[in-house]
């Protein structure tokens, strides 16, 4: 049996899953070979980046052009070292745009290699018929929410709900509550740039002892470069991010994964959104849900406020943030927790354990 295993990992997110998923692995089958493309996390555990993710974290639509050169010099760069490796799994991790770009290549080319992603396409919120390609292009999706394996499964794929596996880093029964702010305003470049500024003017309106932003080390410049004032902290250390999250009275949040850590550490919020007028008035007619937050999408009701758009302005969030009932919404996170631990606190050991079968069933046999 060929032990060795290529993971794709997209953006920060994809990371730290990769990085329970990675954990998972070397404890529970450790003469697997691991490489790959992913970012800190998944480094400190081993897999060292083929190249920087912050070349491919780009959202939007109109925003991913005047990349959309370097993305595919990067693909055919991933392509080749896949190739190179002829691993039994090729593991890709959200990112739909780069990774499934390169996992019809491989499929292609590398027939025997074995094809699973991790988190699954949003098609009930918007493009349903990718469904049916991502089921002729995948072996096996393994999916952090319990609503979703239906859209995949009737097309044929082997689809498994394997719970979030944020639950093992981010659960928190912290009920004490320091006077910190936190300020999130997202993992790239230019939701930092469009975000933090009328985030930090919203939290200055806010009594509150600090001012903390927890971010990652490819981005300290350029919060420092966008902020003035020694009421703000930036916050790298992953341990010091967990307390912060777990006793920080308040968080003022751009959509996205961090929405769903924050409410698993019990941590208050109010969620913000601003892109591109071009990306969103595309996407207004595209997508069928009625929120932007996973928190509010897996509970189907308005949990946390969202501020999206025109209405992201530092005025509105501290009437949001001053409108908050605290408890109640600590509450519903308590009842997202259970809905998304699937049973078990360790989803990424189910993660592990799924690839190991796939591993198995993979016709590549062991260089010598």
């Amino acid at each position: 049996m060929n032990n060795q295993i290529y993971i794709i990992a997209g953006e920060p997110s994809g990371d730290c899953i990769g990085h329970e998923v990675i954990k998972s692995l070397h404890s529970l089958h450790p003469k697997i070979n691991l490489k790959g493309i992913g970012g800190i996390l998944m480094e400190e555990v081993g897999v060292k980046s083929l190249f920087d993710i912050k070349e491919i974290a780009i959202g939007g639509i109109v925003e991913v052009i005047p990349k959309a050169l370097k993305i595919k010099k990067l693909i055919d760069l991933a392509i080749c070292d896949i190739k190179k490796i002829n691993p039994s799994v090729l593991l890709t991790i959200d990112s739909p745009g780069f990774c499934f770009r390169i996992a019809k290549k491989i499929k292609k080319e590398l027939p025997n290699t074995k094809l699973i992603h991790i988190v699954a396409p949003s098609v009930w919120a918007w493009r349903k018929g990718r469904a049916k390609s991502i089921a002729k292009l995948y072996d096996c999706l393994l999916t952090l929410f319990d609503f979703e394996p239906r859209y995949f499964s009737k097309f044929g794929l082997d689809v498994r709900f394997i719970g979030h596996p944020a639950i093992q880093k981010f659960n928190s029964t912290n009920n004490e509550k320091s006077n910190e702010i936190l300020v999130m305003p997202g993992s790239r470049d230019q939701e930092v740039v469009k975000l933090l500024p009328v985030f930090i003017d919203a939290a200055r309106k806010i009594k509150a002892n600090k001012i903390i932003i927890p971010t990652l080390p490819h981005l300290k410049k350029l919060i420092q470069s966008l902020t003035n004032g020694g009421d703000i902290i930036i916050v790298e250390n992953e341990q010091e991010k967990l307390m912060y999250y777990r006793r920080a009275k308040l968080a003022i949040v751009a959509s996205g994964t961090a929405t769903l850590q924050l409410a698993l550490s019990k941590c208050p919020m109010v969620v913000c959104y601003k892109i591109a007028n071009i990306t969103y008035k595309i996407l207004r007619k595209l997508v069928r849900v009625k929120y932007i937050s996973l928190v509010n999408i897996i509970l189907n009701r308005r949990v946390v406020p969202e501020l999206i758009q025109n209405d992201c302005t530092s005025e509105k969030i501290v009437m949001e943030c001053n409108q908050l009932n605290f408890a109640e919404q600590i509450k519903n996170f308590s009842k997202l927790q259970k809905k998304i631990q699937n049973g078990c606190e360790y989803p990424s050991d189910i993660a592990a354990n799924v690839i190991a079968e796939y591993m198995k069933k993979s016709k590549i046999k062991q260089k010598i």
